[in-house]
């Protein structure tokens, strides 16, 4: 269970993600495609949280993509969830938690939700998901997943952090 705070850290990191996807991140884009920070929010989640919170917030992160975008509703939360999901999983499976290694499961699960995201938006018949451009997108979304993965997992160890813990530094 969740205790009340830290679901209201957890709010603010995904609001704050949202305003930075529309206000920075659309803006920022390398040959057309722009990294996605609510899916690096709930890949950091899932290595931090475990696979359970990664796809919790996964979902809710995935639909507030959802509100954003023309893709069938519930598209974005799905991928997300896996996404989170996979990087959790992938977490546990590492004994060493290095860097690189961190990387890399950042770029693995957030490949994982692409494609997840391609192949159920095909079946639903979302049009111009496949498409020549796809290999770039397949390639610099999990990239920048990667590589902004690090400091984010430093904001998710925040929300984490249990009520008690915060409560001395209040009394101050």
């Amino acid at each position: 269970m969740i205790d009340m705070a830290t679901a209201v850290r957890y709010s603010l990191l995904l609001l704050s993600a949202l305003v930075l996807q529309r206000l920075l991140f659309m803006h920022l884009r390398i040959d057309g495609v722009a990294a996605d920070a609510l899916l690096v929010l709930a890949v950091a989640v899932g290595m931090v949280a475990g696979p359970r919170r990664g796809a919790v917030v996964g979902f809710v992160a995935g639909l507030l993509i959802d509100l954003t975008v023309t893709t069938p509703f519930g598209l974005s939360a799905l991928s997300c969830l896996v996404a989170g999901s996979v990087a959790g999983s992938l977490e546990r499976l590492i004994v060493h938690s290095a860097r690189s290694l961190a990387m890399l499961v950042g770029f693995l699960s957030a490949f994982i939700g692409l494609v997840f995201f391609v192949l159920v938006g095909s079946i639903l018949g979302t049009a111009g998901l496949i498409d020549g451009h796809l290999p770039i997108i397949m390639i610099l979304v999990p990239a920048s997943t990667a590589a902004l993965v690090l400091p984010t997992r430093r904001l998710v160890r925040w929300a984490e952090i249990p009520s008690g813990r915060l409560d001395p530094a209040l009394h101050r």
